[in-house]
């Protein structure tokens, strides 16, 4: 009875671990880890127009062109951005 218990409380941890592990990757589809929470700071959301992600004003990297303020969630989307504009002319 204590083996079998054991061998499910081991299981029960492999299982946890495992989804730990995988669960904070969820989302990432380049490789980098982006974290998604709620902002505490009652500050306004922005969207970042390259990966469609919402953040709070206050963390985002900005771009001013043409008299427009673009936002991102990180150097990896801004760069992007800035490759595609660059593209365009």
């Amino acid at each position: 009875m204590i083996r079998r218990f054991l061998w499910l409380a081991a299981i029960v941890l492999i299982v946890w671990g495992v989804r730990r592990l995988f669960g904070s990757q969820k989302g990432a589809t380049d490789g980098t880890s982006v974290r998604h929470e709620i902002p505490r700071s009652g500050s306004e959301m922005v969207r970042d127009r390259v990966c469609n992600t919402f953040l709070p004003r206050d963390r985002a990297l900005t771009v001013e062109q043409d008299g427009a303020t673009h936002h991102f969630c990180s150097e990896t989307c801004r760069s992007r951005f800035l490759e595609g504009r660059r593209a365009a002319s």
